[in-house]
């Protein structure tokens, strides 16, 4: 540890994060395009096997190669969310950015960061104790994990949504022929002239189905060519 810098445990700490989120996401997308799963596989195996020696003081290829890969991921997933791959079977269609994504590409940010810190200077600086080695360890270890377990359990859930061309098929729905969505459904009658579901009118005065009272007869008499009167 004596040559080993705090800059080279957050890098290694943060690819082995890239990889445990690569290798989450990767059987999603084996099943919409084999290829694609493949290449998180192979990313998620060398982010993991690059953090080893990155802790060990490896040299300038190791570093170099760090920074290409981790380089090329980000480059690639700024296409993928931009203007979209241009093969596969959503070639041209942009995905869109969710946490697992973004949780990815901080965490090969910071090796492309620290890879190209380590190309640059000439002379390592490593911890002048085992305890100070063992804070920077564990601090980092912390913030990595803390950061990494929840977009690995979003990943189970990842899915390729794209921002053009795509529906919202989440909410259940039928289409009657020709693809077209049925009308709305005319309110059946019911037997007792309701519509379905509002209650039947109230009957006007004499349709009550009912037989009409005989009106009492006059007890008075008239005269041809008299007019009747009021008692």
């Amino acid at each position: 540890m004596d040559d080993t810098g705090a800059d080279r445990i957050l890098a290694a700490f943060a690819s082995l994060g890239a990889a445990a989120t690569h290798a989450a996401v990767a059987p999603s997308h084996f099943g919409s395009w084999p290829l694609s799963g493949v290449f998180f596989i192979a990313a998620a195996i060398f982010q993991a096997s690059w953090a080893l020696p990155a802790l060990r003081q490896a040299g300038r290829r190791t570093m170099a190669a760090g920074l290409l890969v981790n380089a090329g991921s980000i480059l690639l997933w700024l296409v993928s969310r931009t203007s979209g791959l241009p093969i596969g079977p959503h070639a041209g269609l942009p995905e869109q950015v969710d946490r697992v994504d973004l949780t990815t590409v901080a965490f090969e940010a910071v090796v492309c960061v620290v890879a190209l810190w380590e190309l640059w200077s000439r002379h390592a600086r490593g911890f002048r104790s085992s305890f100070s080695a063992a804070v920077v360890i564990g601090a980092a270890g912390a913030g990595v994990t803390g950061l990494a377990i929840p977009a690995v359990e979003l990943a189970g859930s990842h899915s390729h949504s794209h921002g053009h061309g795509t529906t919202d098929e989440s909410v259940p729905h039928s289409h009657g022929q020709g693809g077209e969505h049925p009308a709305t459904p005319t309110p059946t009658p019911t037997p007792d002239g309701g519509d379905g579901g509002a209650p039947p009118a109230s009957p006007a005065v004499g349709e009550t189905g009912e037989p009409e009272r005989p009106r009492p007869a006059s007890s008075h008499t008239h005269a041809p060519g008299t007019a009747p009167h009021d008692d």
